[in-house]
C-alpha cells in the first residue's frame, strides 16, 4: 500500500480544467468576451474551495 504523497496530487490540473470549464461555459451561455473571463475566474475559485476545503479536508 502507498502512503499518501502530496507530490503526486495533479493540483494544476484541477485548476487548468476548472479555467477551460468556466471560459466554455460563458462562451456558451452568453458569447460575451465578459463573461468569458468572468466565466474562467469564477471556475478558478471554486477549484480552489474544492482543493482547501474538500480535498485537503479528506487527508487531515
Amino acid at each position: 500500500m502507498e502512503q499518501y504523497n502530496k507530490d503526486k496530487q495533479p493540483e494544476g490540473l484541477y485548476f487548468l480544467l476548472a479555467a477551460i470549464c468556466g471560459i466554455l461555459t460563458g462562451w456558451v451561455i452568453t458569447q460575451s468576451l465578459l463573461w468569458v473571463f468572468a466565466g474562467a475566474v469564477l471556475g478558478l475559485l471554486i477549484a480552489g474551495f474544492y482543493l482547501n476545503v474538500l480535498v485537503k479536508g479528506r487527508h487531515d
